[in-house]
């Protein structure tokens, strides 16, 4: 009578691994996307190492750098637990603008100079590689903790408007940030019938800030990179997905996502063409992205 349950058994414990399997299978996933993006940038620097002769000597602004995102996440499980996750995304950058400012005096005092130039050129790339892991789950939330690498590269512009800055010479200055760094989160999902709402916060440090810059129409600066830029800098990040199940593997969703980050002293270096280098103290750097979306994720 015992040897005729054992088939029985075994039948279940195959059923329930299978169904273990393909559930563990399901959370491999990958998630194209475009959205709507817009950012900004400033940065500005001292008159001398020490942050004087002003404290604020020139002030660059970025705003409202607008334009279409698009970008790839693949996640794979690598256990019942363990999940690498990786994102993309390229946005082109279609209109915005800059303002540099220069002053002669502390706390922006005495302007000397102001210039509102055009931006409507450039791009942003970032992406992030994560290991994630399960750390608690039911019918209704689970919750991811996760750690991994952040960078995030861009190619700012500087440009006529209506009237050129300079009759007769065409400007085309180029600002180029790179972040790279260590990001920590948590995700959290929320189920409800076929609705999923999916929360990711994480906290990112920056070991190194780096930029360099092409000011094409200073001919007393060095062609290819006229000054550079390093610092270090911390960040935070907040992004939501609201999706719609349809079947097991098909979910649509609609997306926020919000990404402040800023970088404080560091150091600016000024080529000249005749080989002389300036240093002066690199105040702070801050920036801010914010964009809406849609895609599908795509289970396997």
């Amino acid at each position: 009578m015992i040897m005729n349950k054992w088939p029985l058994l075994l039948f279940l414990v195959f059923l329930t691994s299978l169904a273990s399997a393909q559930e563990k299978e399901r959370q491999s996933y990958i998630i194209p996307y475009v959205g709507w993006n817009q950012e900004k940038l400033n940065w500005n620097i001292a008159g001398n190492e020490n942050g004087q002769y002003p404290n604020v000597l020139s002030e660059l602004k970025w705003q409202q750098l607008r334009g279409p995102e698009m970008g790839i996440i693949s996640a794979v499980s690598i256990s019942s637990r363990f999940q690498v996750r990786w994102d993309f995304s390229y946005k082109a950058i279609t209109s915005g603008t800059v303002n540099d400012t220069d002053y002669a005096g502390d706390n922006r005092a005495l302007k000397t100079a102001e210039f509102n130039l055009q931006a409507d050129k450039g791009y942003t790339i970032k992406t992030r590689l994560e290991l994630s892991y399960l750390l608690w789950s039911n019918q209704t939330f689970s919750f991811r903790p996760h750690a991994g690498y952040f960078g995030s590269y861009q190619k700012l512009y500087m440009l006529d408007g209506d009237t050129p800055l300079i009759p007769g010479k065409e400007l085309k200055s180029t600002y180029k940030p790179e972040w790279h760094g260590a990001v920590l989160g948590l995700e959290t999902n929320f189920k409800k019938e076929n609705w999923n709402v999916n929360l990711d916060i994480s906290g990112m440090y920056f070991p190194q800030y780096s930029a360099t810059a092409n000011w094409n129409l200073r001919e007393e600066l060095r062609r290819s990179v006229s000054f550079e830029h390093r610092s270090k800098g911390t960040g935070w990040d907040a992004g939501l997905r609201i999706g719609y199940q349809f079947g097991q593997r098909i979910q649509p969703f609609v997306s926020a996502r919000y990404t402040q980050i800023e970088a404080g002293k560091g150091t600016d270096k000024l080529y000249m063409s005749n080989g002389d280098i300036y240093k002066s103290r690199l105040n702070e750097v801050n920036s801010t992205s914010i964009s809406i979306g849609i895609g599908v994720k795509i289970l396997f």
